[in-house]
């Protein structure tokens, strides 16, 4: 065959040409499945299974909410002085074409807009509550609302020179509005939809250039909401939304009321319970700023009617009466007292050293003494100028070993062990004590899911027993908003709670300890008598402090009826008037134990006057020969770091000789600190 003729290639059996297909796709399949393998090895890694966890527990609370809720509740309120609520309720009726508000007589109040479900766009009835510049109402209102509604109005936006100074001419926020915003993130907020009000005012040129102002505000303040500026797109993203769960007040149940009705000492309020709790005629509930009751009846109206009895409620009466109070186990509690102890090594190395005549040491300071003496009672040190931070300052007729007769010394605060059983109150035996809180919420949850008795998302009529009349004289008065909450077990019962915040950043001033504030802690709201005490690192015990400068976290101790976390906990001066009062502090509640160690120093100082390797004489910390042999068997620090010990009083005037494990140094000063248990005042709780 000649060079570069082409080959003779015969036609191929058909059956052959199918078995190659076959394999050639078989191939690519088994490629397909490896990759696939690969990729799911890969992305095993705990960080995205964490992720997917977390998106399945979302979807799992939606539909939780979605389905134990029936009414989408919509709070509406303004944010500067401008916005017209009851005009945007006026449009908003027109637009809907709702001539009449409300089925009952608690519904028909001005602040109340109810929107049936109609099947085309509203497939879920909603439920409007529009509100005035009430910050008690606005709060209560945000505690049930699914979505918030904040409105801002630029009426007062100065078109002509908007453009030069945006933030001055603006006229957005007000003062008011961001203290409200500033609760409404303490207290946690819902799904955000925002209203601007009062754009068609705006002459059209102006008009985009204020509408992108006003979207800028609220996209800084509020993240990810939807902003619109008419009542189809309000309603159209209110339907749109889901509703969002929040744990603490889902893990209670909270009911807005439709209707109230009083009979002879007895106060039925009928409404939807929401929430992804249950409740029980057993339970207690709470009305948020009036007082907690006790359940008559339960009234489940609908298609299915049946009344639940209260059979074995639980007792309002928050204090002990028997000594068992302990709820919980006690292993954790420490079983030794702290003291001090002198080393023998020491000892025996003052033993060694060589002894300093000191007879005339006397007579050489007895003037100079005498005279700092009279001058430490006319000439106070102001704080800055103190030494340590916990310096105390005494007259020189004090008698020290009577006035700090209950403070003891400890080597070191963090690891000295200190016995919590000891130095307790008389009120440590009229209240509860809890161990392990989030073991006993979890024992309380699964013992209230057997116990219900009404499911989320059902309409009844609870009956409360012994209500005051002055009480439903509040609850009547127009438009007015209250909530109701289901207490769980043990949430009457008075203890002492310690809350973990800071002080917040638009309140400057020094927060104090002892100093009466208004607090609410979840759906609760009180006014208390805190302690404050600092967080140490890797300790259970904290260190008390009378006053409160920086924003890092402390911890605030008082007596309250116990409430499990999560709760957000927020701390103002006074009432909810924010013209006269700031929001001082956030937190959540950190645990609820009547033994927590809550230790006050005191810090004692001395100067070295005669230096003689590492012993001394020191003077000014006492002005007694029996005081330095009251405390002589404390252990003495300095500023530069020596510790040391005090080995016996020179003369009369309060010089003492001493020991320190280093060279003394003539600028150090001399410390002795001393410890004593503290606990916050018993109070009577005023809601």
């Amino acid at each position: 065959m000649p060079k570069g003729h082409p080959q003779q290639r015969n036609k191929a059996f058909k059956g052959e040409s199918k078995r190659r297909a076959k394999q050639k796709s078989e191939g690519k399949l088994k490629k397909k499945i490896k990759k696939q393998e690969i990729k799911q090895t890969k992305s095993k890694d705990p960080q995205q299974e964490i992720q997917i966890e977390r998106k399945v527990k979302d979807q799992e609370q939606r539909e939780r909410v979605m389905k134990a809720v029936n009414t989408k509740i919509i709070a509406m309120f303004p944010m500067n002085q401008q916005a017209n609520i009851a005009a945007l309720k006026f449009r908003l009726m027109q637009h809907l074409n709702i001539q009449s508000v409300g089925i009952s007589s608690y519904s028909t109040q001005d602040c109340f807009l109810n929107v049936e479900a109609n099947g085309k766009l509203i497939k879920q009835p909603l439920r409007f509550i529009f509100l005035d510049r009430n910050p008690e109402q606005i709060l209560d209102a945000c505690k049930v609302a699914d979505i918030v509604c904040p409105v801002l109005s630029c009426r007062d936006c100065n078109t002509n020179t908007i453009s030069l100074d945006p933030h001055s001419n603006a006229n957005a926020f007000d003062e008011q509005g961001y203290k409200l915003l500033s609760n409404l993130r303490a207290q946690g907020l819902v799904q955000q939809v925002c209203y601007i009000q009062d754009l068609e005012e705006i002459s059209q040129s102006k008009r985009n250039v204020v509408k992108k102002l006003f979207t800028r505000y609220f996209e800084s303040e509020f993240p990810g909401a939807h902003i619109v500026d008419d009542c189809s797109t309000l309603m159209r993203s209110v339907v749109v939304l889901h509703e969002q769960a929040v744990e603490w007040r889902d893990t209670r149940g909270y009911m807005l009321p439709d209707d109230l009705a009083y009979v002879n000492g007895e106060l039925s309020i009928t409404g939807t319970w929401r929430g992804q709790n249950g409740l029980s005629a057993d339970q207690l509930v709470h009305i948020t700023g009036v007082d907690d009751f006790q359940i008559a009846r339960i009234e489940l109206l609908g298609m299915i009617e049946q009344v639940f009895e209260s059979t074995q409620p639980e007792s309002l009466d928050p204090i002990c009466r028997d000594k068992q109070h302990d709820i919980g186990d006690c292993d954790d509690l420490l079983k030794d007292i702290a003291g001090m102890q002198l080393q023998e090594e020491e000892e025996q190395m003052i033993e060694q050293e060589s002894d300093v005549s000191y007879e005339d040491l006397d007579k050489e300071f007895e003037d100079e003494a005498q005279k700092k003496r009279e001058q430490f009672e006319i000439v106070h040190r102001d704080t800055e100028d103190l030494d340590y931070e916990d310096e105390v300052e005494y007259g020189v007729e004090v008698k020290l070993r009577e006035r700090y007769d209950k403070y003891q010394g400890l080597k070191n605060i963090r690891t000295s062990e200190f016995d919590p059983l000891t130095f307790l109150p008389d009120e440590a035996e009229k209240i509860y004590n809890f161990r392990f809180l989030k073991k006993i919420k979890q024992d309380v949850m699964e013992e209230m899911k057997q116990k219900e008795q009404i499911k989320p998302g059902m309409r009844i009529k609870i009956t409360l027993k012994n209500v005051p009349e002055l009480i439903v004289q509040r609850l009547t008065q127009p438009n007015k908003i209250y909530v109701i909450s289901g207490l769980l077990k043990h949430e009457r019962k008075m203890t002492q709670m310690h809350v973990r915040f800071h002080r917040h950043q638009m309140h400057n001033f020094v927060l104090k300890s002892k100093h009466q504030v208004f607090a609410q802690i979840g759906f609760r709201r009180a006014h208390i008598n805190p302690i404050y005490s600092r967080i140490l690192n890797n300790c259970s015990k904290t260190k008390y402090v009378k006053e409160i400068k920086d924003d890092t976290f402390y911890l605030a101790s008082f007596y309250f009826y116990n409430s499990f976390p999560q709760q957000p906990v927020i701390f103002w001066q006074n009432d909810f008037d924010f013209r006269s009062s700031e929001i001082m502090g956030v937190g959540d509640i950190h645990r609820c134990d009547t033994f927590q160690v809550i230790l006050k120093r005191i810090v004692l100082t001395g100067y070295p006057v005669k230096i003689n390797k590492r012993k001394a004489v020191i003077r000014m910390m006492f002005f007694n020969p029996l005081d330095i042999k009251f405390f002589k068997p404390i252990e003495l620090s300095t500023k530069l770091g020596l510790r040391g010990n005090i080995l016996e009083p020179l003369g009369t005037h309060g010089l003492m000789k001493c020991m320190f494990n280093n060279f003394v140094k003539p600028n150090d000063v001399i410390s002795l600190q001393l410890y004593k248990r503290v606990h916050p005042k018993f109070v009577n709780i005023q809601i």
